[in-house]
């Protein structure tokens, strides 16, 4: 009741919030004792936005590796296993229209990378990427505020699709490697403006 006059929401919102802080390991529900938050080494640190909370932006400087090791390898097995029908998908998901909202941006460019992945065929890659989609949206959200870099993205997914399609495996690793190269220029230009609070 405390906190739902506090926030000026109903309690209703504060009980979903307060499950979603359990779920992340922040804090301990107990019936008839109230909540109680967690010491910081019981939190989920596999939790993207408890990783995010705990770490700050280091956490996108560790994605970065992580995309670095993982994508190009998928986009080079995209190559080898996408049937025609993926292809079609992925040449409509590879286009980012100037007109979209950050937000279409974020879903189109989420798109376009998991149809790679689904298409690489290699089912515990692709659940890797996955578990890590809030970061990774989160990722997207800021490289396409800084200007120009939705006109780069447009272009390496171009580039991207055109490898793979063309069947070109060390191509299409290539050029997702420049891609992630891209993303983390444009992370470090978002950072440098001081849009972030470091």
């Amino acid at each position: 009741r405390d906190l739902a006059d506090m926030f000026g929401v109903s309690r209703a919102a504060v009980r979903e919030a307060l499950r979603s802080l359990s779920g992340k390991g922040i804090v301990s529900i107990r019936q008839g004792r109230g909540t109680s938050v967690n010491p910081v080494d019981e939190w989920n640190s596999l939790d993207p936005d408890v990783l995010m909370l705990m770490h700050g932006n280091e956490v996108f400087a560790q994605l970065i590796e992580v995309r670095q090791i993982i994508e190009p390898e998928l986009a080079a097995l995209a190559t080898q296993n996408i049937t025609p029908d993926e292809l079609k998908g992925l040449s409509l998901a590879s286009d980012l229209p100037e007109q979209d909202t950050i937000e279409e941006h974020v879903e189109r460019d989420a798109a376009f990378h998991l149809q790679i992945a689904k298409a690489s065929r290699n089912q515990v890659l692709l659940i890797v990427l996955t578990s890590i989609s809030p970061l990774l949206r989160e990722s997207r959200r800021r490289t396409f505020v800084v200007p120009g870099e939705l006109a780069k993205a447009r272009e390496c997914h171009q580039a991207i699709y055109t490898a793979i399609e063309s069947g070109n495996a060390e191509a299409a690793r290539e050029e997702m490697a420049k891609h992630i190269r891209q993303v983390e220029s444009a992370l470090s230009k978002y950072s440098s403006k001081g849009v972030i609070n470091s």
